[in-house]
């Protein structure tokens, strides 16, 4: 049997806000339980590496919004099922 995979990313949010309100295991959860429900299993998650653009705009959005909020870390989330 064939399988086949697709890929998601799944973005926190930073700065204070994102320290508050902020659930990384929540946002997972909801995204792995959608995937399952399309019959989607959960192949591999891996820490997203930023190249040095995202890091300097998440800098400047920190800055701007005086530490309140900025882009936080993601993950790729990979899936397969058989076709």
């Amino acid at each position: 049997m064939e399988k086949i995979n697709k890929v998601e990313r799944v973005s926190y949010s930073g700065g204070i806000l994102g320290l508050l309100f902020g659930s990384a295991r929540g946002k997972l959860e909801a995204v792995v339980q959608r995937a399952n429900s399309d019959g989607w299993n959960v192949a591999e998650i891996v820490e997203d590496n930023p190249n040095l653009a995202i890091v300097i705009l998440r800098l400047l959005l920190l800055v701007l919004t005086l530490g309140l909020w900025t882009l936080g870390a993601s993950r790729l989330i990979i899936f397969e099922k058989t076709r």
